[in-house]
């Protein structure tokens, strides 16, 4: 049984492009064994992630993540079983919340500034869905 599980934290320190890296690289080295898929978005303060697999590969990889002292105020925004993947290309995508992306978190919610706590899990769906649609490779980040 497949589920998808989207989450918003609030980052400890600042977030920085080398953190970001790592998470990434982690997640594209060790999410494919567990047939994990997903896309994170972040900017320097908030990470809003949405993980797809099998449901025991999931429950186990939030545990870990709420155990990360890289981030506080975990909050589960969604929690569903899926018929199908959104994110079956990446064992981790990445959106930035960078200036281009602006308009869209004008799009779904009340500013123009990322902050996942502020959003309804469907804008969150939808935000998620539009950022999904228009990446390309994932490429390493850059924060503004």
């Amino acid at each position: 049984m497949l589920v998808r599980l989207t989450y918003a934290s609030r980052a400890s320190h600042s977030v920085s492009a080398e953190l970001i890296r790592s998470i990434l690289e982690s997640s594209q080295r060790n999410n494919p064994p567990q047939g994990l898929t997903g896309i994170l978005c972040c900017n320097a303060d908030c990470f809003l992630q949405a993980l797809e697999g099998p449901r025991v590969a999931v429950n186990a990889l939030y545990n870990r993540l709420a155990e990360d002292t890289r981030h506080k105020d975990l909050t589960i925004l969604d929690y569903a079983e899926i018929d199908q993947r959104l994110y079956s290309n990446w064992s981790m995508g990445w959106a930035s919340a960078k200036q281009a992306n602006r308009e869209l978190f004008l799009k779904y919610s009340g500013s123009d500034r990322f902050d996942p706590f502020a959003m309804s899990a469907a804008q969150i769906a939808g935000l998620l869905g539009e950022l999904r649609d228009t990446l390309g490779t994932i490429k390493a980040p850059v924060l503004d």
